[in-house]
């Protein structure tokens, strides 16, 4: 397979020997088909780009659903980010004066528990779940959304 000037394939013959900073590189490709790291960054990138460009979103989403039929992955393959941005999230939590832990820790483990869970079907996304006035979670009709 040839490659152009200034580009690494990922994942690289090589296995990381030669670094990212090497001189010249103005392109990097990933190969989420062989790479879980490469599907991490599409999946983030698609995130990022859906409110100003859907139809990319959607094309990657679709690449991604394709290269990673098989391996049992979970909710997300950003599963480290969304723990980094909870962390992020109950440290501020914690400086304000109704901070209930107990509550956070819960949350924690269920969301441990869903970023280790297999996805159940293609395309499944997050919804909000309706609460009650006390915080808890309202009464739903099946299929509503």
């Amino acid at each position: 397979m040839s490659f152009r000037p200034g580009t690494i394939r990922s994942p690289s013959a090589a296995e990381c020997s030669v670094p990212a900073r090497a001189a010249g590189l103005s392109r990097i490709e990933l190969d989420p088909q062989q790479d879980r790291h490469a599907r991490a960054a599409l999946e983030a990138y698609a995130d990022s780009a859906a409110a100003e460009m859907p139809w990319l979103a959607e094309s990657l989403g679709e690449q991604l659903r394709a290269a990673a039929q098989h391996d049992g992955a979970g909710l997300t393959y950003c599963g480290a980010t969304v723990e980094r941005v909870f962390e992020f999230a109950q440290a501020w939590a914690a400086s304000q004066p109704d901070y209930a832990a107990p509550a956070w820790e819960r949350v924690r483990g269920q969301l441990q528990r869903m970023l280790g869970q297999p996805e159940q079907s293609p395309g499944v996304r997050l919804r909000r779940v309706p609460t009650d006035d006390f915080g808890g979670p309202a009464a739903v009709k099946a299929g509503a959304d």
